[in-house]
């Protein structure tokens, strides 16, 4: 993994992507690899690209 990158355990045991230490989140209405729909969505979250 590139630097910033970490997996870290959720509350529920499971493991979660993060970047600079903060939660990476699939936004649920995108449904294929490319979908960018949830960028700027209430003016806080924002894409990560490959």
């Amino acid at each position: 993994m590139g630097e910033g990158w970490a997996a870290v355990k959720r509350a529920d045991g499971s493991l979660q992507w993060s970047y600079d230490g903060k939660p990476v989140y699939f936004y649920a209405p995108d449904k294929k690899k490319g979908d960018k729909t949830g960028d700027g969505i209430g003016g806080v979250w924002h894409v990560i690209s490959e």
